[in-house]
């Protein structure tokens, strides 16, 4: 650790939770120590937690106080994680459809919307206050710590929008961030990014897992190779070729994560970069059928997480859509933390347009998450001239959203595809219980 770094994590940060109500600092340092506690100590921490939750949301949550009353039982039913099949799972639909009765009843705090389009193509809303983000920002710094990155360190992001604000665009200079989009990945971007990186002495790249599967197989076109630190991927699935490439180009391995949108950091690789380590300190992830019940680990099932930080809308059993299984055994770093396999089924795939553009998935969830007089979409592609986007309309929905839509993609392109737009009564989900965002079987 340099003298800088050592500085952002003992001054800058602590001034920075200061300014802005948040206990980041705090929390981070308690969980380096959590992190190597006992798995009886981790239990017990996280039973006295979701006591705490449950008991909560009996009292203050119509959805959960409604539950209990329907079965004639009391939140006392919950003592474990054990126990949590008692409970309903909350589903996209739920969020969608009837989010007051899974918010806090008398919250007085302030609150911020979490958008996210989530693994099914249903857009939703979670609303969260400081003491999530807190939890959100120390997780981060955690798993950040486990891949060789230090807060200070220079290092290249790629993100959803360049619009950063002015508190982002503090935050981004002090903590030494170059961050770039990843959106507009055409070549000239790439070559730019390449620059930044040796003009700064960057040493660690990380975002989306296929915006940096994009940049990788530019480094690999134009026989470029980075010698960097480290490199993480979070957002969407790192599939093996995905993590074969990125890591042959930039010189070291990908510590992969896994978060939802949502707000929720789940799990992600340690040093050893195997399976992927639960944040027990923060949630307890449930691997269930199709009944919401426990499958035998090593099984593949429908992954369902709890926030311990209840928030001013308590998360308890949230289907994500995604699919995965534990992992048996410990690993050989010594925590004592569950270990998860890597996101199973599909993810999505990347839209190459005429101009040379390569659209990610998040180009287009960040278009239909703020048009919720669209319930669900899916974009087609089998050539590279054009793009079709199936739709299933909601209420409020009128055809001028469409040519909404087709401007913003339009203006992530330099060359735009020829866009189709079918209206559907239902995108059907997969055998893997997903619904993919992209189908393309256009090679880049």
């Amino acid at each position: 650790m340099t003298p800088y770094q050592r500085f952002c994590h003992k001054v800058l940060l602590p001034i920075s939770d200061k300014a802005l109500g948040y206990d980041v600092s705090r929390r981070f340092d308690e969980l380096q120590q959590f992190q190597w506690k006992t798995r009886q100590e981790i239990q017990e921490y996280r039973g006295r937690r979701l006591r705490e939750l449950v008991q909560l949301a009996a009292d203050r949550v119509p959805f959960y106080r409604e539950h209990f009353q329907r079965h004639g039982t009391t939140h006392r039913a919950i003592q474990s994680a054990d126990d949590l099949p008692r409970l309903p799972v909350v589903g996209k639909g739920d969020l969608r459809e009837r989010p007051a009765t899974l918010m806090l009843e008398g919250y007085r705090g302030r609150t911020y919307e979490m958008k996210s389009s989530g693994s099914t193509g249903m857009q939703t809303t979670v609303y969260l206050d400081k003491a999530c983000n807190s939890e959100v920002f120390a997780t981060q710094l955690l798993h950040l710590s486990w891949g060789g990155f230090t807060m200070g360190a220079p290092h290249l992001q790629t993100g959803m929008s360049l619009a950063r604000g002015p508190v982002r665009q503090l935050k981004d200079f002090i903590f030494r961030c170059s961050y770039t989009s990843a959106f507009e990945l055409t070549d000239a971007r790439l070559a730019d990014a390449v620059r930044d990186i040796e003009r700064r002495r960057i040493r660690t790249v990380m975002g989306y897992a296929s915006s940096l599967f994009v940049f990788a197989k530019y480094l690999n076109r134009t026989g470029r190779r980075l010698e960097m630190d480290s490199s993480f991927t979070w957002g969407d699935s790192l599939f093996p070729h995905y993590r074969e490439l990125i890591e042959s180009t930039v010189g070291c391995r990908v510590t992969d994560c896994y978060g939802l949108g949502e707000g929720l950091q789940c799990a992600a690789q340690c040093e050893r970069h195997d399976a992927l380590h639960e944040h027990m300190h923060g949630v307890i992830v449930e691997i269930v059928d199709h009944h919401g019940q426990p499958v035998p680990e090593g099984q593949i099932g429908r992954v369902l997480v709890t926030r311990l930080e209840a928030g001013p809308m308590p998360l308890i059993r949230y289907d994500t859509g995604d699919v995965a299984s534990f992992v048996s055994g410990a690993c050989g770093c010594g925590r004592q933390l569950c270990r998860i396999s890597r996101i199973q089924g599909r993810a999505t795939d990347i839209v190459t347009t005429p101009g040379g553009d390569r659209l990610i998935v998040h180009v287009f969830t960040q278009i239909f998450e703020m048009i919720p007089e669209i319930r669900q979409f899916q974009v087609r592609q089998t050539e590279p001239a054009s793009i079709r986007i199936l739709y299933v309309p909601a209420d409020g929905f009128t055809t001028r959203l469409l040519e909404r839509i087709r401007r913003e993609i339009e203006g992530h392109c330099t060359r735009p595809p020829r866009i189709e737009f079918d209206r559907v009564d239902e995108i059907p989900l997969e055998q893997s219980n997903k619904r993919r965002f992209v189908i393309s079987t256009v090679p880049f």
